[in-house]
């Protein structure tokens, strides 16, 4: 499906959806540090209010922080399996080492996307 990887990008990343815009990530902020990432969880939680987190909050930490941070999800208390959950009610968190970066972020991009249900 999608066509030979070129340039840093896949060729699907090139091509034109129409009218509908599509906000691309910088491909020059594709690698997440090892120490950072998904369900990587630290002392300082952002709590999003919602069941995702948004590429621009991810893209916001590998320009800005220093410290290891990351986002992990709790699963409502009425699912006791963790294969069987339904995404739609999970709870989205960024998690930061450093107070301060978990500071700068809630202040400059966690405001703007809390409560987006719309991943």
């Amino acid at each position: 499906m999608c066509g030979p990887v070129g340039s840093g990008q896949l060729e699907i990343m090139k091509k034109n959806f129409g009218k509908v815009e599509v906000k691309r990530v910088n491909p020059e902020l594709d690698e997440i540090p090892e120490d950072c990432g998904y369900n990587k969880r630290f002392k300082y939680d952002v709590d999003m209010h919602s069941n995702g987190i948004m590429g621009g909050c991810i893209e916001w930490c590998q320009i800005h922080c220093k410290s290891k941070w990351g986002w992990w999800f709790k699963q409502p208390a009425t699912y006791t399996e963790p294969l069987l959950h339904n995404w739609e009610e999970q709870h989205a968190y960024m998690s930061f080492e450093d107070n301060k970066e978990a500071m700068a972020f809630f202040l400059a991009i966690g405001i703007a996307n809390m409560g987006d249900k719309s991943r």
